[in-house]
């Protein structure tokens, strides 16, 4: 998944998710070659993310 589609999935401003995957909250986010690259986010770590961040009462 593009950034963009992972903030609005996750309900966040695209650069928290741009920090997050810098910090390694998705271990399995990668960038596309080339000078332009992009980063992009496989949805089992979007999930992932989704239920550690939910919280302890839902």
């Amino acid at each position: 998944m593009k950034i963009k589609q992972v903030a609005e999935f996750l309900n966040l401003h695209p650069e928290t998710v741009r920090v997050l995957a810098r910090r390694g909250a998705f271990p399995n986010a990668y960038k596309t070659g080339g000078p332009s690259s992009q980063v992009r986010i496989p949805w089992s770590d979007v999930e992932e993310h989704r239920k550690k961040a939910l919280p302890a009462s839902m």
